[in-house]
């Protein structure tokens, strides 16, 4: 549960830094944003101020500082109307599309709706108006900070993608290089407790406890053989599924508390379906494992069958404490678990196996606390 917990708080923070980052860079292109406003504001009144010159310029003015802000101005769209509203001038519009009226009337719409006019007075209750819009430049960065907000989203996807992909490679060579390590350290001891087995056999030792200790040697061979599957592509063949859930079931029951019940719901005819017994069986073994640990005192463990035309259905159900559903996906996850002593690896190995060895799914089906919890398996035909 612990590491589980850590790399969620990873996540968030690492989610946090983006955020923060993001709107960092929008508080700042925003008021960037309004210092250009206020300057092309003030570039405006100061054209203003230069037409109202020439408008009342008599024959003595010196015109050169007028005209030369008039022509400055290349690049802020500006109209110049009269008190009736009537066109009488613009600048820095598309030259093609001024010999339009209505396009002229519609950038005279656009400019009074972005920004507050300008009025020069003539004298003699004489006023003109100049409307403008914002330069290209502006409203290109007006928009800049919902492309940039856009670009740090896709950003974080893309990232979360690779680092998703890249952690899933990582944790299967780790599967895999473990399971073998496994296996390899495993088959030596075994092997040399199989030689021993058959020295004891002819021995006068007790024959049931002789047996009670073959049967044990026997499960460590099929633990090493588990591991050595996992370490490589297990083969998958047609199986009966009714006595291998028989012979898990068994299996946890011998070493299960007494006060908790084992039943079987499954149909009479055979169940034919394409597993590694091998494997197949540590799943429902680790599924029932966690059922027992779910249930404090008397309870019931019930493996469920069902053969459709689509495939078969397997449920692993148990009277338990039961699930939130909130954390419906999250058992699934490797290290997560809610016993002090444990690695929180038994249901992330059953979900490798099933899914990514038998191309089927496993979920919670549904949990209600202390009635019934429900893990489903779904193989293909």
């Amino acid at each position: 549960m612990d590491i589980y917990r850590k790399k969620q708080r990873w996540k968030q923070i690492l989610l946090l830094a983006a955020i923060l980052i993001g709107v960092g860079s929008l508080w700042y292109t925003n008021r960037l944003v309004g210092e250009i406003e206020e300057t092309e504001r003030q570039k405006v009144e100061l054209w203003a101020e230069a037409i109202r010159i020439l408008n009342s310029a008599d024959f003595e003015t010196d015109l050169a500082f007028p005209f030369f802000v008039i022509e400055r101005n290349t690049h802020i769209p500006v109209i110049l109307t009269d008190s009736e509203g009537n066109i009488l001038n613009h600048k820095n519009l598309d030259s093609l599309k001024v010999k339009d009226p209505s396009y002229l009337q519609r950038q005279l719409e656009h400019a009074r709706a972005e920004n507050d006019s300008l009025v020069i007075n003539l004298g003699n209750d004489e006023f003109q108006y100049i409307f403008y819009r914002d330069s290209i430049v502006l409203r290109k960065l007006t928009f800049f900070p919902y492309v940039q907000l856009g670009v740090i989203m896709l950003f974080i996807l893309v990232s979360y993608i690779a680092f998703s992909v890249s952690r899933k490679a990582e944790q299967n060579e780790v599967w895999t290089g473990m399971s073998r390590e496994t296996a390899h350290q495993l088959g030596t001891p075994i092997s040399s407790l199989m030689g021993w087995m058959e020295l004891l056999k002819e021995s006068k030792l007790d024959s049931d406890t002789v047996r009670e200790m073959q049967k044990d040697a026997s499960r460590l061979e099929k633990i090493a053989d588990r591991f050595s599957k996992i370490g490589s592509k297990p083969t998958l063949k047609e199986s009966d599924l009714k006595p291998i859930l028989s012979n898990s079931l068994e299996y946890i029951k011998s070493r299960g508390s007494k006060r908790i019940e084992y039943l079987m719901d499954v149909p009479e005819k055979t169940i034919k379906v394409k597993i590694n017994e091998t494997l197949f069986e540590w799943v429902i073994e680790n599924l029932c494992k966690n059922a027992i640990d779910a249930i404090h005192g008397e309870g019931k463990v019930i493996l469920h069958a069902v053969d459709t035309s689509s495939g078969v259905i397997i449920d692993v159900e148990d009277t338990g404490k039961g699930i939130a559903k909130s954390q419906f996906r999250t058992i699934f996850k490797p290290g997560y678990t809610t016993k002090r002593r444990g690695w929180g690896l038994g249901l992330s190995l059953s979900k490798r196996i099933i899914e990514f060895y038998h191309h089927g799914k496993i979920y919670v089906l549904s949990s209600d606390p202390h009635q019934s919890t429900v893990i489903r398996i779904v193989l293909r035909k």
